[in-house]
């Protein structure tokens, strides 16, 4: 435990410190991090680290990240787009030249982890675009709401939530979780006293639909460490796993907000 507390202490004052200062040092910051998370993914699948596939797929990561603070809108899509193409095209060739040691479900995977990895980092970079107070209120929501959970769900904690994914997560610490998130809404209106969305009403609702969302991004994560049999997606923050374990919620959230126009 202590363990874990110095190194989430650590982790997250460095985060905010980017976050803070936002820009091109952000935007390099989450890539890196990004690029990790998808690599703890494909180690999952053990896929050799230094194969073409796995290599091109890092560069698409990156590359999606990055142009969130060069460009955006219509030049982004035509750019994502573009890189989609062509990793699915190294992809291919991979499995002509690899001489069956590299496959058509690696490449798949390979697919899947860029797109679910590398969209939503690249949203983290542009919710920070648009204003710090915005990304703040999500972050520090999603924040309260594994707390909220952790503490809730220790001392209520009865009644399984998925025990076929995650058994330890009840639905007394997801309630719990839900309260704290509201809770750090009230706490961003006493203290600025005007609502970073539209309303408050709106702003509260925000805070639902990240904290419940947020929990199926978790589980979701769960769900794929439990098919390859691993605890943690990887050891780069010692009592915590890796940054795939820590940033879970937002890559499912994020996209969430995108569809639903709080993220332009």
């Amino acid at each position: 435990m202590r363990q874990r507390i110095i190194t989430g202490f650590i982790a997250g004052a460095l985060y905010l410190a980017f976050l803070f200062v936002g820009s091109i040092p952000f935007s390099i910051f989450i890539a890196s991090i990004a690029v990790v998370s998808y690599l703890e993914l494909t180690d999952m699948k053990r896929i050799r680290l230094f194969s073409p596939g796995v290599l091109a797929g890092a560069s698409a990561v990156a590359a999606t990240v990055l142009s969130a603070t060069f460009m955006g809108g219509h030049m982004f899509s035509d750019l994502y787009i573009k890189l989609l193409i062509l990793l699915v095209l190294i992809l291919l060739g991979s499995l002509v030249f690899s001489k069956n040691r590299f496959h058509a479900e690696q490449a798949s995977f390979i697919f899947f982890s860029v797109v679910y990895i590398g969209l939503p980092f690249y949203l983290l970079v542009q919710l920070r675009l648009e204003g710090l107070f915005m990304a703040l209120f999500v972050q520090i929501t999603m924040w309260a709401t594994d707390s909220g959970a952790y503490f809730a769900g220790r001392r209520f904690g009865s009644h399984k939530l998925a025990p076929h994914i995650s058994p330890k997560k009840t639905i007394e610490g997801s309630v719990g979780g839900v309260i704290a998130a509201l809770a750090i809404a009230f706490i961003f209106q006493a203290i600025f006293r005007k609502p970073i969305f539209t309303s408050w009403e709106i702003q509260w609702t925000v805070a639902i639909v990240v904290s419940l969302l947020g929990q199926v991004g978790d589980l979701a994560e769960s769900a794929i460490k439990r098919f390859f049999n691993v605890k943690d997606s990887g050891t780069v923050l010692p009592g915590h796993g890796g940054f795939l374990d820590r940033f879970d919620s937002l890559i499912f959230i994020l996209p969430v907000l995108y569809l639903l126009g709080i993220i332009s």
